[in-house]
């Protein structure tokens, strides 16, 4: 954003939760998990056990359902409005858990959250 501003060129960021889409699918996730698992030393698996994997995916499973939000069309509003608004909005944030965790970067200026 900062080195398009050079150019005359505005840019608006949409920040994004976790939303049930692509990338947040229990089964991907949990086929990259298993497929990480196998990749590690018999030593390191022995170390963790078996009933810390098998819990493990299940905590990632409650996760997805708990904090995934399923209605993308708050991500598309945002960018929508960046689009067609007269004067949009340097940062936008779709999602409780996108609105939490930049929470403090929302009460500070933008050059200084630009800069942290």
């Amino acid at each position: 954003r900062i080195e398009m501003q050079h150019f005359g060129v505005k840019v608006s960021i949409v920040e994004h939760g976790f939303f049930k889409a692509g990338l947040v699918n229990s089964d991907v996730i949990e086929r990259d998990l298993l497929r990480l698992w196998n990749t590690l030393t018999p030593e390191i698996r022995d170390s963790y056990g078996e009933k810390y994997f098998v819990e493990y995916i299940k905590a990632q499973r409650s996760s997805v359902k708990r904090l995934c939000d399923s209605d993308i069309s708050k991500v598309i509003k945002c960018m929508e409005h960046a689009l067609v608004a007269k004067y949009p909005r340097t940062r936008y944030r779709a999602g409780w858990d996108a609105k939490f965790f930049w929470l403090f970067l929302s009460y500070a200026p933008s050059c200084l959250s630009d800069m942290l």
